[in-house]
């Protein structure tokens, strides 16, 4: 299901749904290690704000990613 503009349309939503509820970002963290994500996050608007350490069983750092949504 790559490439269809799902994860955008959701991203969308998401990002949506918390604005109109206030919020002023949005969170999430990723594998370092997965690189289409990463890029999806960061076409969405994401950017890297923390680091957690060997975070997933594979040994892979999470990074903390933020939107600001108002």
């Amino acid at each position: 299901m790559r490439r269809r503009g799902l994860g955008t349309a959701l991203l969308r939503g998401v990002a949506a749904g918390a604005a109109g509820r206030g919020a002023q970002r949005v969170f999430l963290e990723v594998s370092e290690r997965n690189a289409a994500a990463r890029a999806l996050y960061a076409a969405a608007g994401f950017e890297p704000v923390a680091r957690r350490r060997s975070y997933y069983p594979d040994g892979a750092d999470a990074l903390v990613l933020r939107l600001a949504v108002a």
